[in-house]
């Protein structure tokens, strides 16, 4: 693929980044009207808590906006796809936000709202995972419904596990933005200009409200966000194995390694327990790493910038699944064995952890 093509067709998208970053300061400066709403003051005890201070919780918006104005602005055979995927993480967008807002929309209804928007993406892009790369699994897929109903509980799961790592700055949309520019080097390998494109505006889009959020901690995704990008980021994924057959599917688990590990891991962890799945706790791998990190000596009177610290040692765990993807993106039997070996690390790692405390 020629880089003068997608600089070509990337007119008008590249103002993603511009219109993300401008809401997100319009957001942070209008906290007076709607500081009562869109933030956590300090007098609100919660379980999961790792930041100090009253923070918008809306900048979810920011990435609409950024993406919209890329859609609006746009001129070539990506913005019909774009169009769409941002219309059908509307309804997932919208009850996060009501739940950043205060109307504490309960979780079982926050994952039927992401389930209702992965079916308008299935009846708008016409598009569902059509294998996973499992010897005989695979045929199942061959039974549209099947594919669909599978391709609605993976979407969803991912639009939740998005939520569920967002809680430290710059984690969820580090990991956004890492999940972007890995399935950009993919699609490139693979000369698919379509998600290339699609990928450059979601990265700019988080990378405005980023800029703020990471490591200031000035504006947070909030619950609205972190569903709209965890929704169209899982979509992205299922159009680049739709469109090409030679990349497995083991390949992109990789890309979205941490989110999807540490969701099932944290059901199974729970689940194990005897406890609710949907009951927050404090025992995510985020969660201990910054409770470790805040009790050195350095970081006891600085809490905020022990949150960001943490994001920054985790940074590997998240990094090194995405570079073996584009290492074994064709191949499946060395993604499938790269995977359940990062798995083996992950669980030894956590446990490990676990038992510092």
């Amino acid at each position: 693929m020629e880089l003068e093509t997608i600089t070509e067709l990337l007119s008008g998208y590249d103002n993603a980044l511009f219109a993300s970053f401008v809401v997100s300061i319009l957001i942070i400066i209008s906290g007076r009207v709607h500081r009562q709403y869109s933030s956590r003051g300090l007098q609100e005890i919660e379980v999961q808590r790792s930041h100090v201070g009253s923070t918008p919780r809306i900048g979810g918006l920011a990435i609409l906006v950024g993406c919209i104005y890329a859609w609006y602005a746009s001129d070539n055979f990506s913005s019909s796809y774009l169009g769409y995927i941002i219309l059908s993480g509307i309804p997932v967008l919208l009850l996060g936000l009501l739940d950043d807002l205060y109307f504490k929309v309960r979780p079982v209804y926050r994952l039927l709202g992401a389930s209702v928007s992965s079916i308008l993406a299935i009846f708008l892009l016409e598009t569902w995972l059509n294998r996973i790369d499992i010897y005989l699994v695979d045929q199942l897929f061959l039974i549209t419904p099947f594919a669909i109903l599978f391709t609605i509980f993976a979407t969803t799961g991912v639009a939740h596990a998005f939520n569920l790592i967002d809680g430290l700055n710059g984690l969820s949309l580090g990991i956004s933005l890492s999940t972007t520019f890995f399935l950009t080097v993919v699609a490139w390998i693979t000369a698919d200009a379509l998600v290339v494109l699609l990928c450059l505006v979601f990265f700019l889009s988080t990378l405005g409200l980023f800029l703020l959020n990471f490591p200031w901690g000035k504006i947070f995704l909030g619950d609205g966000g972190a569903y709209f990008q965890g929704h169209c980021l899982s979509w992205i994924a299922i159009i680049l194995i739709f469109r090409n057959p030679e990349i497995t599917a083991w390949s992109i688990l990789l890309i979205f390694f941490w989110p999807v590990v540490e969701t099932v891991f944290s059901i199974y962890r729970r689940l194990n327990k005897k406890k609710s799945a949907s009951i927050a706790d404090r025992e995510h791998f985020h969660q201990l790493v910054f409770d470790k990190i805040k009790k050195l000596k350095f970081f006891r009177n600085y809490s905020n910038f022990a949150n960001s610290f943490s994001t920054f040692l985790i940074l590997p765990f998240f990094i090194i699944p995405s570079l073996f993807a584009l290492i074994f993106y064709n191949d499946i039997i060395n993604a499938t064995i790269t995977f359940f070996i990062l798995l083996a690390l992950y669980i030894f790692a956590y446990y490990r952890m676990k038992a510092s405390f």
